[in-house]
């Protein structure tokens, strides 16, 4: 039974959010595109991931990138500046797991009541929510492949939680 759902954790070395200014939205996304070597930043509520690098866009200006090089946020900070976006190093505020096979969105579903079917929330798509009353983002790889992120202060209530509600499937911790 374990290979329908693997549950493991997932972490990144740098997390930065980046909050445009109302009338500066245009110009961030088109310096963050040059930087990632993109055409465009995704649309609200999708994600590309790009090397090292997942662009999620949150909402209208609202962007997270989530990295394995370590200063990303060093380098967005050189090509954005504070007129144009608030730029913060969110590296340390959330810890994430990694949710696969095909039980996986039966188990997310237990607590979220959004369709996540792959009509409804195809693949490389993003998402904030709430698990367990704990806020939550959701990334969508792939059809029944998953990483999801909470603040690092409620990780170890978020993962209870999860590992909880997997014991009806069966589950392997990798």
């Amino acid at each position: 039974m374990p290979d329908k759902l693997s549950i493991g954790e997932f972490s990144f070395k740098s997390m930065v959010l980046i909050k445009s200014w109302s009338d500066s939205v245009e110009i961030t996304d088109t310096l963050l595109a040059k930087y990632l070597g993109v055409k465009l930043i995704p649309k609200v509520g999708q994600f590309i991931s790009q090397d090292d690098v997942y662009c999620a866009v949150l909402s209208p200006g609202h962007i997270m990138l989530f990295s394995t090089h370590e200063s990303r946020f060093s380098d967005v900070s050189k090509i954005l500046s504070p007129e144009t976006a608030a730029i913060i190093n969110v590296s340390h505020s959330r810890r994430g797991i990694r949710l696969q096979g095909e039980k996986s969105t039966s188990l997310l579903n237990k607590d979220i009541a959004i369709d996540l079917s792959d009509d409804a929330f195809p693949e490389l798509r993003v998402l904030q929510s709430s698990i367990h009353s704990i806020g939550i983002i959701l990334f969508k790889l792939k059809s029944d492949d998953y990483l999801i992120f909470s603040y690092s202060s409620f990780f170890e209530s978020f993962y209870a939680w999860v590992i909880d509600s997997a014991e009806e499937y069966g589950y392997a911790l990798t």
